[in-house]
């Protein structure tokens, strides 16, 4: 993952695919090559000196960066065409993103807002929009928290039982024996709007 591409993950994506679900590139043999000459071996260690700065007050380590740097940003940082401040945002950016897919709201994500994708998510302002950054939560099955309560009839998870108003919550969240009362309110990670449900029978 570049910085280049990491910052696009931050903002709101469009489909996932094999080259921004954030999986790391293998590394092609003639990339092993170019990093194992000496005068590499002596660049990566400028390089390594910097990582250890900018991890030193962050929970992630100077190798997890290394590993998401490509080759081309190694080449950009040694020809001076990315700072410090660069390299150091871009470590913060890392660990966000890693915390938003473990389902932690950022600091700064402070407001309410509604995305027609996702429902009501934590971002930086208010109002609504068609996509935001918790989408990469929900088309990967990542929890996304909640600023207000929602409806389980509402999700796409809540399996209707032989009964009016109970059903069962597919993703196992905490319910009574008898089950969830359709007009349940709860702040749920899982939570996703039926009309997703919707979607998937139709184009299934």
């Amino acid at each position: 993952m570049s910085i280049e591409s990491l910052l696009d993950m931050l903002a709101v994506p469009s489909v996932l695919s094999k080259e921004n679900t954030g999986e790391p590139l293998e590394a092609s043999p003639a990339m092993v090559s170019s990093l194992g000459s000496p005068d590499s071996l002596d660049k990566a260690s400028i390089l390594d000196d910097a990582l250890v700065a900018v991890c030193s007050d962050l929970p992630i380590t100077p190798d997890e960066v290394r590993d998401n740097l490509t080759l081309e940003d190694s080449d950009d940082w040694h020809q001076g065409n990315i700072s410090i401040d660069a390299l150091s945002a871009f470590a913060h950016c890392l660990v966000q993103r890693r915390e938003m897919d473990q389902g932690k709201v950022p600091t700064h994500f402070t407001e309410h807002a509604t995305c027609k994708q996702c429902g009501p998510v934590w971002l930086w302002f208010t109002g609504e929009v068609c996509g935001c950054q918790w989408c990469w939560n929900r088309m990967a099955d990542r929890p996304i928290p909640r600023p207000d309560c929602v409806r389980c009839s509402e999700c796409k998870h809540f399996n209707r039982i032989d009964h009016p108003h109970l059903g069962h919550c597919a993703k196992g969240e905490p319910e009574p024996i008898a089950g969830l009362w359709d007009t349940t309110q709860r702040n749920c990670l899982h939570w996703l709007s039926s009309d997703h449900k919707q979607e998937e029978l139709t184009h299934g």
